[in-house]
């Protein structure tokens, strides 16, 4: 069962997720997280709800794209767990850019709560500030791989 759930997970969440931000789309990345979203964390140490996240991410992906710039990011877990419309999930992230020409590599952590409704969304996005690394992001399970987690 818990295969299945990660399944439709990566199917709901983290494919959407990963084409969107790839793709610079606002629409679409924004639609993978809930409207009640909470995001905390991250370099800026804020917790901001949904309207602050549109207004961040509508502003950010126009902003590379007006400068030529790309984007892409890949997710890697060191924790799945998912019931019938409730999930937790950790791990960490490569955030691959190429800004004024220039490529550049960024890692992280992560933690999401995602909740089931119609289809599951993202509600709670919590990112540390601690900065990961090439090893820990190597390390984790791909997030096809939801067998490590079944």
């Amino acid at each position: 069962m818990t295969t299945d759930l990660l399944t439709q997970l990566n199917h709901d969440v983290w494919e959407p997720f990963r084409r969107a931000y790839a793709g610079l789309d606002a629409q679409a990345f924004l639609a993978v997280h809930s409207p009640d979203l909470i995001r905390a964390g991250g370099p800026a140490k804020q917790v901001r709800g949904h309207a602050d996240f549109v207004r961040d991410i509508e502003e950010f992906f126009a902003r590379v794209a007006a400068n030529g710039d790309s984007l892409s990011i890949a997710l890697r877990f060191t924790e799945r767990l998912a019931s019938a419309d409730l999930a937790s999930e950790r791990g960490t992230f490569r955030i691959d850019a190429v800004k004024g020409g220039e490529p550049k590599t960024v890692y992280g952590h992560f933690h999401v709560f995602c909740r089931r409704t119609d289809r599951w969304r993202i509600v709670v996005d919590y990112e540390p500030a601690d900065v990961a690394t090439e090893e820990e992001f190597a390390a984790a399970v791909p997030e096809e791989d939801v067998a490590a987690f079944g």
